[in-house]
Order: C-alpha cells, then sequence, then structure tokens
C-alpha cells in the first residue's frame, strides 16, 4: 500500500509539474504573436512618425509658460527630449506585450495578426500616422477650448461663491 501511495505521489507532481509547462507554452505563443502584431502594425514606426508633432505641441505649451526660452534653447532641448523617447520605445514595447495581453485571446492577436497582413491590413498601417497625427492636432485644439471653458466655469463658481479671483 506505501507503494501505491509513493506512485500516487509520483504521478501527481509529474503531472503537475507538465502542467505549468503546457501553460506556459501556450502564453509563450501568446506573447511571441503579440510581439509579431506590435511589429506587423509597426506600432514602434508610427510612435517615431509622432514624435516631432507631440515634441512641438510641448514646446509651444511651455513656450506660453516659459516665454523668454531663447529658441536654441528649446531646438536643444527637444533634441534630448527626442534621444530619450528614442532610447526608450523598446522598453515601451515590452511593457505594452503585457497589456495586449490582459485584454486580447491568442485567437484575437492572430485574427489581428491576419488583417494587418491583408491589403487592408496593409493600407491601415500606412494610414495610421496622419491618422494618428491629425487626431492629436484635433484633440490639442479641442482640448484648449474645452481647458478655457472648463477655467472660465471655475472661476465664475469660485466668484460666485465669494473669492476674489
Amino acid at each position: 500500500m506505501a507503494a501505491l501511495a509513493r506512485i500516487s505521489a509520483v504521478c501527481v507532481l509529474v503531472l503537475a509539474g507538465l502542467a505549468p509547462a503546457g501553460a506556459t507554452e501556450v502564453q509563450s505563443r501568446k506573447l511571441e504573436l503579440i510581439r509579431e502584431l506590435l511589429e506587423t502594425s509597426q506600432t514602434e514606426s508610427l510612435l517615431e512618425e509622432v514624435l516631432p508633432d507631440v515634441l512641438q505641441q510641448q514646446r509651444a505649451v511651455l513656450s506660453e509658460v516659459l516665454p523668454d526660452v531663447p529658441d536654441e534653447v528649446w531646438d536643444l532641448a527637444l533634441k534630448e527630449a527626442e534621444a530619450a523617447f528614442r532610447e526608450s520605445i523598446d522598453a515601451f514595447l515590452e511593457q505594452t506585450i503585457p497589456i495586449y495581453d490582459a485584454y486580447l485571446t491568442e485567437a484575437e492577436v492572430a485574427a489581428l495578426l491576419e488583417f494587418y497582413r491583408t491589403p487592408e491590413g496593409r493600407s491601415v498601417v500606412q494610414k495610421l500616422p496622419l491618422l494618428t497625427q491629425e487626431a492629436m492636432g484635433a484633440s490639442h485644439q479641442w482640448g484648449l477650448a474645452v481647458g478655457e471653458e472648463v477655467r472660465r466655469r471655475i472661476v465664475g463658481r469660485l466668484k460666485a461663491a465669494g473669492y476674489r479671483i
């Protein structure tokens, strides 16, 4: 009877050891598909293409706050910012993998990959930088307009409550 218990225990341990290995293989396959999706959808290129616009928007905002800073200083600062951004892209992409993993199934990732390999998918990838740039411009304009309205309302409420603004 003791021998049977030992054999059972060994079987349980072997099976327990196999389960994580199988799960790891599935997980590893999904993570590789996610990396492939990020590459196929040209996520890194998209980030690099919108970077100049993002930096110029930041410069515009900061120039309003710090109007005495000369253009040469802004140029140098933005070159440094761009270098830091480019150096961190790989780390950023690695940080997005768990996010994709959390929200998408392996089948969904595979379907997206399949789409991005079609002519339509490749066309979308080509159009994404312009679409993103225009959307960012629109969101910047919207943010300025809404920000001014929000400021106006807050000031109005504070004045109505007796605060001197």
